[in-house]
């Protein structure tokens, strides 16, 4: 490794071992360093997760608060009429608690706030919004969500699969990532039967004790 980089991990380190300067943007509770994540869109760079104690609510750090509103919209499924209706991975699953920071319904790179249901909960009761009604159904997304986590514990990149699709992986550079990314290609395709036959029962027996990998809130404004 060169110095530059030992540098970068020293930092990264010390950066993970101390607590966010902002409180918990769902209950005002102190956040606390949890765990550092690899962004796989920017070529493994660390970033520190933090976590409220309280609600369980995970956060990107960053300098500043996240905008929980603007990251609340973005979860709003479309619809018209009728009550709200949001649907985030939910960070009380079991493929949560299975993948840790590998997880994929983490995205620590894409977004700031990383929901269990009872953060969400406090997130929309700030917005003037009451959860009425709060379940994990079995989705595409969660079993997606789920086969992906487990591909995760193989491949040197997180979610290299999917973000590959998406185009969001940035182009290797020399010999060493061009090696590493073929051998995501290859590990991803070997193991990705595997993974399915697992995941399945997994998310259904997750399901069925509520802690599917995908929440759905349905809202309504409060009535306080």
């Amino acid at each position: 490794m060169s110095a530059s980089g030992a540098k970068r991990d020293r930092k990264a380190r010390a950066e993970e071992q101390r607590d966010a300067h902002y409180p918990c943007p769902a209950c005002g509770s102190p956040l606390y360093g949890w765990t550092a994540a690899h962004d796989p869109l920017d070529r493994g760079r660390k970033i520190v997760l933090d976590r409220c104690e309280e609600c369980g609510l995970v956060v990107t750090r960053g300098p500043d608060p996240p905008d929980a509103d603007a990251e609340i919209d973005e979860l709003i499924a479309p619809g018209a009429g009728g009550p709200v209706v949001i649907v985030a991975p939910n960070r009380r699953s079991w493929q949560a608690a299975l993948g840790g920071a590998q997880w994929a319904g983490l995205e620590p790179g894409v977004r700031r706030l990383h929901v269990t249901p009872e953060s969400l909960r406090q997130l929309l009761a700030r917005r003037g919004l009451e959860a009425t009604e709060i379940g994990t159904p079995f989705r595409n997304r969660a079993f997606g969500l789920m086969w992906q986590t487990l591909v995760n514990a193989f491949t040197y990149r997180d979610d290299f699969i999917r973000n590959r699709r998406a185009g969001r992986l940035p182009k290797p550079e020399g010999g060493r990532e061009r090696f590493l990314y073929g051998l995501d290609w290859l590990v991803s395709v070997l193991v990705a039967v595997p993974a399915a036959i697992l995941a399945l029962p997994l998310e259904l027996l997750a399901t069925a004790f509520a802690r599917g990998g995908v929440l759905t809130v349905s809202a309504r404004p409060s009535r306080r």
